[in-house]
């Protein structure tokens, strides 16, 4: 985990081999990154694929047991329906794999010369690795900036970080001569929100109006650093140890400072609450497992 262009390249490769295609997203409940929202995510980038989801847990099926291509191999064969004739995988273990499941096993650049990513090098460290991480993956490695009061400084930051920022949905409706209702304009401010998080490279920069409004940021867009003039108090919507730096002191290197991920760990989507003042602190995490491989109906 996650899923990055190099398992896209891996499906598509698959696709074009086969007359249906099997993707199995195979996870664990103790994973940090939830096993739905896995599956829910190569759903959205393999639509004209078929995706399964295995919950199942095997504990004597880790990678290096001798007994893991058998076991797995039994569990690939209850959740999926038809005949499996090929296994397509980048990694070693799909020829074991595809041994025991009586298929032929064809690999695809096992070197990553194409695509010289792994989901381990992601989690490393996404910033670097950002143009690998498809969009509908990105918002669970997105920082997000809260500039209260200052348009300007908005869309100055956003440039300098080469990203987009997020301004409030109204502005929109002055040029246009469009009229919403209150709860239209809350819903596109989030509409708003959701797509440019799709977008937005490793930040987004929210243009708020003021420190009310971060009050009505929904829960999985909440700020990792306020910059204003005042800092914000503990009200809802926001922590008292999210980080935050004064109009004045707002230079992009100090922003890029705060917010980059320090290591193979984050927080939860909107969870600022471990953050300090002037640095990121964040629990380094588990090792996980790569992400699912391709198997095939011919």
């Amino acid at each position: 985990m996650p899923p990055h262009t190099g398992h896209l390249y891996l499906v598509d490769f698959a696709r074009a081999m086969v007359d249906h295609l099997y993707i199995l997203v195979c996870t664990l409940s103790s994973e940090q990154i939830p096993g739905e929202k896995r599956f829910a995510w190569m759903q959205e980038l393999a639509p004209h694929s078929t995706v399964l989801h295995i919950t199942r847990e095997i504990p004597q099926a880790h990678r290096d047991s001798p007994q893991a291509p058998a076991l797995w191999a039994q569990a690939i064969r209850q959740a999926v329906p038809d005949e499996i004739t090929r296994v397509f995988a980048s990694e070693s273990y799909g020829h074991d794999l595809a041994r025991h499941l009586k298929a032929q096993f064809i690999p695809l650049d096992p070197s990553r010369h194409n695509i010289p990513v792994s989901a381990s090098m992601i989690r490393q460290d996404p910033w670097k690795h950002w143009d690998y991480i498809p969009p509908p993956v990105r918002p669970w490695f997105l920082r997000r900036l809260a500039v209260l009061g200052n348009p300007a400084l908005a869309r100055t930051l956003a440039a300098d970080l080469g990203t987009v920022a997020a301004h409030p949905y109204e502005e929109f409706l002055g040029t246009t001569g469009t009229t919403l209702s209150g709860e239209e304009c809350r819903r596109a401010n989030r509409a708003t929100l959701e797509a440019l998080s799709r977008q937005a490279r490793r930040v987004l920069v929210l243009d708020l109006p003021s420190e009310r409004s971060l009050g009505d940021l929904p829960a999985g867009h909440l700020p990792h650093l306020v910059i204003g003039e005042t800092p914000p108090g503990p009200k809802p919507g926001r922590s008292p140890g999210t980080p935050f730096l004064r109009t004045t002191e707002a230079t992009v290197h100090r922003v890029e400072r705060i917010l980059a991920p320090p290591g193979p760990a984050r927080l939860p989507e909107g969870d600022s609450s471990r953050l300090e003042n002037s640095s990121v602190q964040l629990d380094p995490g588990p090792a996980r497992p790569e992400e699912n491989s391709a198997r095939q109906k011919n």
